[in-house]
């Protein structure tokens, strides 16, 4: 249901003839609706709260962050965004690394591989903040130098939280030890 909230800043800015924006938060919201897309292409079903997980990020980012100016308004917005966008990411690396699907089988250490694709991830969105900053006249999603470093160091910690967190309720302990 959230996901359907999504198309409201993309019709309202077609109204506004704000076409840049209005394409930018179409991604959005298909985005919203890409864990469906993966559990047709795989045939792997995802968890419903993950699927919410995912749409609360895209919905904090897209309509409160962007559309209702939360990144001006509240000034530690960015960070927490990273922190909430890594964590979900990386939840979301784990749900289909540990199923079953005609791609994925199980994976002993999915843990670790969901907190690399989470971080991936991260990486991936500042690039393509670079580029939107480079190519879409008048945005400027990156602030510098510290504002990118941070916003990586936050991708990281949502990371390892989740990490630590699933690897955890997995093993029963929270630190990885030799003799285990």
């Amino acid at each position: 249901m959230l996901v359907f909230f999504l198309g409201v800043p993309a019709i309202l800015s077609l109204i506004r003839f704000k076409i840049i924006e209005a394409v930018g938060y179409f991604i959005f919201w298909l985005g919203g609706f890409s864990p469906h897309i993966y559990e047709k292409v795989t045939q792997q079903e995802i968890p419903e709260k993950t699927k919410l997980m995912l749409s609360s990020s895209i919905f904090l980012h897209s309509i409160l962050g962007q559309f209702l100016n939360f990144y001006e308004r509240i000034a530690f917005w960015d960070k927490y965004l990273h922190f909430y966008g890594s964590f979900v990411i990386t939840y979301f690396f784990y749900q289909i690394l540990t199923r079953r699907s005609k791609y994925w089988r199980q994976v002993n250490p999915s843990v670790f591989m969901a907190f690399l694709l989470g971080a991936f991830s991260g990486l991936l969105w500042e690039i393509a903040e670079f580029i939107t900053d480079k190519v879409v006249p008048g945005y400027h999603t990156q602030k510098g130098l510290d504002d990118t470093m941070l916003d990586l160091v936050f991708d990281l910690l949502g990371c390892y939280v989740m990490a630590k967190v699933l690897y955890k309720k997995k093993t029963g302990h929270l630190f990885w030890h030799p003799s285990r």
